[in-house]
């Protein structure tokens, strides 16, 4: 060998010795009966704290090698916070030794038999009486406690710092309050809705409140979407008024919740609120009240027996944040321990990157379990059971500007009963910026969303949630909203059930884009048991499809367009619109109907959203759809090729939760390529999780062996005999009589005047129109030859041009001005022609062919809604034409597959079946099954029309 490539050899060796050594893996063991003064290398000489062997990490033989800390079994209370402060070039593990059962704490446990029963007269006489045996007493400071923190404002979306909280036997208790698990009713708010002041209902009870020495108040005050804790100033019992330290949120009105059972709607939501911290109202078991001026704490124990033993742990929170990640922090993991006892975080980090967090159980928390701010890359919390926090798992990061994806992912965890204090904004995932991964999650009991989302490109896919939103109104388990530019969000493959609304206010669904949310795929997802499945709240260009959504209690979707009209732009939408590059290469790339709705002056319009290929079943009554006023439209809510199940029978067992198609469903599926619906046991977590010692979340084995799906109803099908009369303008539903002198072959135009064009007049077929554009074969195109024609003739006002196309007998004007054609209102039985003069002069009917076209159906219902009076407006300068009135009427352009379906016809089939007459979802859903029906072929769409709302949709879409 070469001396030049000697050495080369012996660098690389070196280079590879090096390496050995860097990559060696260090072990420091902890142990609550060590020592710090060992140097806790062996699991026989282990270290006492925490925070001694984190201040190790940088030791030289240590710093830079791969670090775990083994925390052995036992309670491990930090005496402070346990603060990460730089990033780490070999990952730093800390977990529990062997498996062991280990808590890390950031409380200290009061031994039980250090409290005592409460001797003091004047204590008892402020307790209830049945308390007075139950409630136990403790001076902290002779507990070695001093810190009591304080009481801090909570409620929607603020993150609570608690003051110190109390634990028994790992349950949290909770400051005494009355109700104990209702609220009462604001009466009266003498000084405004602004104001301090309130008077409540009239209760003997508040005579006990005067008096107390830190006296708070919590409640839905104004909106049952906003609660809120205030300080009371004073209580007047003998006027039934408090007067609080601040102003709340939103201010006062008055309530009326009721105590029957039953939940009142939007109008009557807000306006009640409960007393907490109050020791007089210490009278049920798991409440407690601390006294700070005394140092004593109170509590009645939620042990089964109502009494404290030697054996049961009791904890009270001391540190703020458990465990802290400084900015910039990485390469840190935390595995295998139960965490608890914070009063605001388990976990802070703020920019870290590269964190797993896996298999802990996080619980007793005063916010979230686990919290990231600001820019935080490739966390990830997996397979950890987090319960009993305000707040379940809050993490942002990624470069919206820039559309960096964050990396971080949240899967295969348990997240329940995550709003101990807080209910609105204390959510089980909070996930903000760019394509965060959130799957396998099993979220639940949540008194307001479970997952509150904000950003671009999130994936939620293969969660279980069930229970959220039980304590508030106006919410969404899967909830965003009012923002345009928050793109490209996936929801599929969940399964979303029981989100019931139990207060006052707005519905609760299972999906809800808030203020004009936009452009989410809502998409392969099983809703079942829901008071409204999905929701979209005047977005644009969201797409919901192959979903089942089974028994609604109010409606299995809806939709709206609040962002049509003055005023109805909230300034954050225009402003975070300009915020964002959207006409940069990437974003309109990315998002080109983004870019193209920033230069449009219909912005808040919901265009776009398309509702197909889902199935549903509700009882009878309950609409696919609830729309507001006017949104029946194709360009707002493209509604086509949804599945009405009539009978259970089509799933194979809704009472085992398993929704997979047979019977018309599936043979329905079938013909539009709806995958079979994903499964109870394909959703949630997939391996156990939290500590090892726990031995929770072993996911049982679903099979269909346990139940017998039943027979198939089909039901029975009745003729229909009360046929609704087609229009007097003919359209191809009924005959034409007005123009006789005419062939069914070719496109025909009547000119009674044309002032521009003498050479032009009287009845004969449009040669040029049939020669130069397709007049003869294509409706549509013989039908705009009206308008252009007139235009031709110079556009003279009363000056008409007739057309007809003579295979289909449809036929229109063109003119000037908005005109009707009908067979008279009321009493009236005429068939007449005229005009409408209130669309021209009240609506910019002469010229705005919407506002013309849309006056045909709220005519038609003035006039009675009779099935044999149509009303058919007609825009005269394009010759549009819009019938209002009875019944559902497809039109089919061609009909390979069956040649007995006629071109224009009312849907007596689906009206005895389908309710197609009444339903304008089931109407617009027969598009779609007659171009099935007639074989698919894109070139010849159906439309279906609903007349009593004057709206339609065509299978397949056209731009036409």
């Amino acid at each position: 060998m070469t001396p030049g490539r000697t050495l080369i050899f012996n660098i690389f060796i070196l280079l590879v010795s090096l390496s050995t050594i860097l990559a060696e893996s260090v072990h420091i063991y902890v142990s609550p009966s060590g020592l710090d003064t060992n140097n806790g290398l062996s699991a026989t000489d282990p270290l006492k704290s925490l925070q001694k062997a984190t201040d190790k990490l940088d030791d030289t033989g240590i710093k830079g090698k791969d670090v775990y800390i083994e925390l052995m079994s036992g309670y491990h209370d930090l005496s402070s916070t346990l603060i990460f402060k730089h990033g780490y070039t070999a990952p730093v593990t800390i977990r529990s030794y062997q498996h062991q059962q280990v808590h890390v704490t950031g409380g200290k446990r009061i031994q039980s038999n250090l409290f005592t029963k409460v001797t003091d007269v004047n204590i008892l006489k402020r307790i209830p009486h049945e308390a007075h045996d139950k409630v136990r007493q403790i001076h902290l400071p002779d507990a070695g406690i001093t810190d009591y923190g304080k009481l801090s404002s909570y409620g929607f979306y603020v993150h609570r710092t608690a003051p110190l909280e109390v634990f028994i036997n790992s349950q949290p208790l909770h400051l005494a309050e009355w109700p104990n698990k209702n609220f009462i009713n604001v009466d009266e708010v003498p000084d405004g809705r602004s104001g301090k002041r309130f008077t409540y209902e009239n209760s003997s009870r508040d005579s006990r409140w005067v008096g107390e020495k830190e006296p708070w108040v919590y409640g839905y005050w104004y909106y049952s979407w906003a609660d809120d804790s205030v300080p009371v100033a004073t209580i007047n019992s003998s006027i039934h008024q408090i007067t609080l330290a601040t102003k709340n949120r939103y201010g006062l009105k008055k309530g009326s919740l009721r105590y029957d059972g039953k939940v009142n709607g939007y109008s009557n939501q807000g306006g009640y609120f409960r007393v907490i911290n109050m020791l007089s109202e210490l009278d049920q078991p798991g409440e407690y009240y601390v006294d700070r001026s005394t140092g004593i704490l109170y509590l009645w124990p939620n042990t089964a027996t109502g009494t404290l033993q030697q054996t049961d742990i009791v904890y009270v929170s001391l540190l703020h944040d458990c465990i802290q990640l400084a900015s910039g922090v990485n390469n840190i993991n935390l595995e295998d321990f139960t965490l608890e006892a914070c009063r605001r975080y388990g976990i802070a980090g703020i920019s870290s990157s590269h964190v797993k967090i896996t298999n802990l159980e996080i619980r007793n928390t005063g916010s979230y379990g686990v919290n990231c701010d600001k820019d935080c890359r490739s966390i990830t919390v997996s397979r950890c059971d987090i319960h009993d926090t305000d707040g379940g798992v809050s993490l942002t990061g990624g470069n919206r500007v820039k559309l960096e994806s964050s990396g971080n992912v949240i899967e295969d965890n348990h997240i329940w009963k995550f709003g101990r204090a807080t209910q609105v904004g204390a959510n089980g995932i909070s996930p903000q910026g760019v394509n965060i991964l959130m799957r396998y999650n099993h979220l639940h009991d949540g008194p307001y969303t479970c997952i509150r989302w904000a950003g671009n490109d999130h994936i939620m896919e293969y969660n279980h949630f069930s229970r959220c939103c039980h304590d508030s109104s106006d919410c969404g388990a899967i909830h965003a909203g009012r923002d345009w530019t928050m793109r490209g969000n996936v929801i599929r493959y969940n399964h979303v059930h029981d989100t019931i609304r139990y207060w006052p206010g707005a519905s609760v669904r299972g999906v809800m884009l808030d203020d004009q949310y936009s452009s989410v795929n809502i998409e392969y997802n099983v809703f079942y048991h829901n008071e409204i499945h999905t929701n979209i709240g005047g977005g644009r260009d969201n797409i919901v499809r192959y979903n089942v959504f089974y028994d609604a209690t109010s409606s299995s979707m809806q939709v709206d367009g609040r962002g049509i009209g003055k005023n109805s732009h909230p300034g954050s939408l225009a402003t975070d619109l300009v915020k964002m590059p959207i006409n940069n290469t990437l974003w309109s790339s990315r998002y080109p109907k983004l870019a193209a709705m920033a230069h449009s002056s219909r912005k808040g319009y919901p265009e776009g959203n398309q509702i197909y290929h889902n199935v549903y079943y509700n009882e009878h009554g309950k609409k696919f759809i609830a729309y507001s006023g006017g949104m029946e439209n194709d360009a707002y809510y493209h509604t086509y090729e949804n599945k009405h199940s009539f009978s259970s029978s089509d799933f194979l067992s809704p009472a085992n939760n398993d929704f997979r198609l047979q019977c018309t469903a599936k043979q329905w599926a079938n013909g539009v390529n709806f995958p079979q619906p994903i499964t109870l046991d394909k959703v949630g977590p997939r391996y156990p999780y939290g500590p090892t010692y726990l031995n929770k979340g072993v996911k049982p084995t679903i099979t269909t062996t346990s139940y017998t799906p039943g027979p198939c109803n089909t039901g029975t099908v009745a003729p229909e005999t009360n046929i609704p009369r087609g229009s007097y303008l003919p359209d191809g539903t009924s005959p034409n009589t007005l123009i006789t002198n005419i062939t069914n072959v070719g496109c025909w135009l009547l000119v009674n005047s044309c002032p521009a064009d003498s050479k032009i007049h009287g009845t004969f077929r449009d040669t040029y129109g049939e020669q130069h554009e397709q007049a003869a074969t294509d409706e549509a195109k013989c039908l705009a030859r009206a308008a252009e024609m007139w235009r031709h003739c110079g556009s003279a006002k009363n000056k008409p041009v007739t057309v007809v196309y003579g295979p289909t007998g449809a036929m229109t004007f063109g003119g000037d001005g908005c005109f009707f054609a009908d067979y008279g209102c009321k009493n009236d039985n005429r068939p007449r022609f005229e005009r409408d003069y209130y669309a021209e002069q009240h609506e910019n009917g002469s010229t705005s062919e919407a506002s013309c076209l849309r006056r045909a159906a709220p005519q038609w219902k003035f006039c009675g809604s009779q099935r044999d009076k149509p009303y058919t407006s007609i825009f005269r300068p394009t010759g549009a034409i819009s019938t209002g009135g009875a019944g559902c009427w497809i039109k089919v352009t061609k009909c390979p597959a069956d040649k007995t379906v006629k071109y224009y016809f009312y849907d007596s089939l689906g009206s005895s079946n389908l309710d197609t007459d009444n339903d304008v979802d089931e109407c617009h859903n027969r598009a779609g099954y007659f171009w099935r029906k007639c074989g698919s072929h894109s070139q010849y769409p159906v439309t279906a029309f609903y007349r009593p709302s004057a709206s339609h949709v065509t299978v397949p879409k056209t731009n036409k």
